[in-house]
């Protein structure tokens, strides 16, 4: 967690970015305190003129300047308010456009250690804890200050001794008032760590509501999220049963005070030492501090709730990605040519460093190759795919793209030569038509969006064109032609109303608009039928876009047509070769192909098979 002084320079990088509306939402406040302190001097000169039978001239320029200054607070209140509440939106605008910004740079060992929901929740949460900070926190700190300074000094010049008497209960109150904030302090720091872990609970649970419903898991998850909202709902009633009991406590204070008023202040006016409007404008200064008295719990917990979320955040924006930043003379040629080279790869997961998920593993990709990497459950491949995308940090000199370090390419150069399509893609909440043609939207030009020349729209025509073509060679055809409004159908958050299949061939469609060098596909093919599979395996193998191709697959009749097929089983090369070479050698990969061929012979149909 950022120390307190490193809060609080963040926070006054925030004033110094809107320090001018800010200066003059403060200017106009300080004009309406200055009216609203005014106002008991005119009306204490204004009764005793009256009590003096001297209602002429200036008793009326006195009601008038009263009337007057009423009228102007209601204007510079207003004002004051929106030059306050206008920075505080900024700050919450801009403070998650940062956010984003900054976590799209971060590494997947990041991700890994900080679940989505709570990054959630600290987006939607303690954005706006900061932003309330900054907005109405700020203004309440100076309207409770300002009202708590100067009330008493016009209180004091009017009866020293009356407002001795009335500052100790209020001492009092400002004690009970650190013994309260210490408790709200607690329960405020609980219930933000609680809502992280429901918000975390939530998304994953959303996201894995079919292998619940499958396993039964919907009693289970019930009862977790029931137990993490009553830990939201405690942190919660505990601030309240702090508000509960402080709030009345003042309450009390200052009906105590009223009849400490009356008490002392009215044998002081029949003793002749105050006057009766002396009385009156002391008693409208002493009900002036109410409002920042029974407001003082709030403020408190809005400057406490706001340092506290501006902490959760500086938590994200000052953690760095864990891989090297790329050296500037390490580039790639326009088009590889050498390919991609990996030399004893060896890998294991921070948490367990030592248990490698891969060891020893070499490779070699050439342009215009076609490779393959066979391998069961849990022999590397996946891992294998994240090292090559820079998903993970590979170690230095393991894997290289023209003789360069992948550890010294930058993050936005490595795209245009290496795709990947992973095993388990990721769709917008867009329509089918944005989801493929996401990789390559931007080469057409964003301001071809209007068709402002002839040229524009014949970019925009091409690129339908080929998103059409794409979503063919994907064998999304005969999906398209079932989903009500073809591809300008909506898939909603993560592809949800498309099957495993459907969306696997999304990602792929979008692969094949973009051209490259290397094409890394993750078993791409695991959710699809076997017809399908012999379909998109011809299309794939004639892709023009990509020059070379790594198939990741543990189905063997993804990689019959591979030029080289490398075997890995836990986290190892044990075998490689053509197809028909490693289905004639005792090993792994001819024991799936005989599975494999078993499989695909049981599920025919007598029809089918007599065909």
């Amino acid at each position: 967690m950022p120390s307190p002084a490193q809060r609080f320079r963040y926070l006054l990088g925030l004033f110094r970015e809107h320090v001018r509306l800010l200066a003059a939402g403060a200017a106009f406040l300080a004009v309406t305190l200055w009216m609203s302190l005014a106002i008991p001097r005119y009306l204490q000169e204004a009764i005793d003129l009256l009590v003096a039978d001297q209602s002429g001239r200036a008793f009326f320029t006195k009601v008038w300047l009263i009337l007057g200054f009423a009228v102007a607070m209601v204007l510079t209140r207003s004002v004051s308010r929106l030059l306050f509440f206008i920075p505080g939106r900024r700050v919450e605008f801009d403070l998650k456009n940062r956010l984003l910004a900054h976590l799209l740079g971060q590494d997947r060992e990041y991700f890994l250690a900080n679940p989505t929901g709570e990054l959630i929740s600290r987006i939607n949460n303690d954005v706006n804890g900061v932003r309330m900070l900054v907005g109405m926190g700020t203004m309440m700190l100076i309207q409770t200050v300002g009202t708590l300074t100067f009330a008493p000094w016009y209180m004091y010049e009017i009866s020293p001794r009356l407002t001795v008497y009335c500052a100790a209960p209020i001492a009092a109150g400002f004690l009970v008032l650190q013994l309260a904030v210490q408790r709200m302090r607690r329960n405020q720091e609980r219930q933000m760590k609680a809502l992280q872990s429901l918000s975390d609970f939530t998304v994953e649970s959303y996201g894995g509501l079919d292998p619940l419903k499958s396993f039964r898991g919907l009693g289970w998850a019930g009862r977790r999220f029931a137990g993490l909202s009553g830990q939201v709902r405690d942190a919660g009633l505990g601030m309240t049963t702090v508000r509960a009991w402080f709030f009345p406590l003042l309450a009390h204070l200052v009906n105590g005070l009223k009849v400490m008023l009356v008490l002392v202040g009215g044998f002081m006016v029949v003793g002749g030492e105050i006057t009766i409007g002396d009385f009156t404008a002391f008693a409208v200064y002493l009900s002036m501090l109410v409002g920042p008295l029974m407001g003082a719990t709030f403020l408190m917990f809005l400057l406490q709730r706001g340092m506290t979320s501006l902490g959760s955040l500086l938590e994200v924006l000052t953690a760095r990605p864990q891989r090297p930043a790329p050296r500037a003379e390490a580039s790639l040629p326009a088009r590889l040519v050498e390919g991609l080279t990996i030399e004893g790869l060896r890998f294991a997961y921070p948490d367990e460093p030592g248990r490698p998920v891969l060891d020893g593993v070499s490779l070699r990709v050439a342009p215009g190759e076609v490779v393959g990497v066979f391998g069961p459950v849990g022999s590397g491949k996946t891992t294998l795919v994240n090292l090559l995308n820079r998903h993970l940090t590979p170690p230095p000199g393991t894997v290289r793209l023209d003789g360069v370090d992948v550890r010294d390419v930058g993050p936005s150069e490595l795209p245009r030569h290496v795709v990947t399509v992973t095993q388990e893609p990721f769709l917008f909440s867009d329509t089918v038509r944005a989801n493929v043609a996401f990789g390559v939207a931007e080469r057409v030009g964003e301001g071809a969006a209007g068709a402002a020349s002839a040229e524009a729209r014949a970019d925009v025509e091409g690129l339908a064109v080929s998103v059409e073509q794409a979503a063919a060679d994907a064998a999304l055809g005969p999906d398209l032609g079932r989903m009500p409004m073809g591809l300008e159908t909506l898939v909603g958050e993560r592809g949800i109303t498309l099957s495993g299949g459907q969306k696997q061939r999304v990602a792929l469609a979008r692969a094949m608009l973009k051209p490259c060098d290397l094409l890394i596909l993750d078993d791409v093919l695991s959710a699809v039928d076997h017809d399908t599979e012999r379909v998109l395996v011809d299309r794939i193998h004639g892709l023009t876009e990509a020059r070379s191709l790594l198939v990741v697959s543990h189905r063997i009749s993804v990689l019959e047509r591979a030029d080289r097929v490398v075997v890995l089983d836990r986290g190892r090369v044990v075998d490689e070769g053509r197809h028909h070479e490693l289905a004639a050698r005792p090993g792994p990969y001819r024991e799936a192909w005989r599975r494999q061929a078993d499989e695909m012979a049981d599920d025919r149909t007598p029809g089918q098979a007599a065909g």
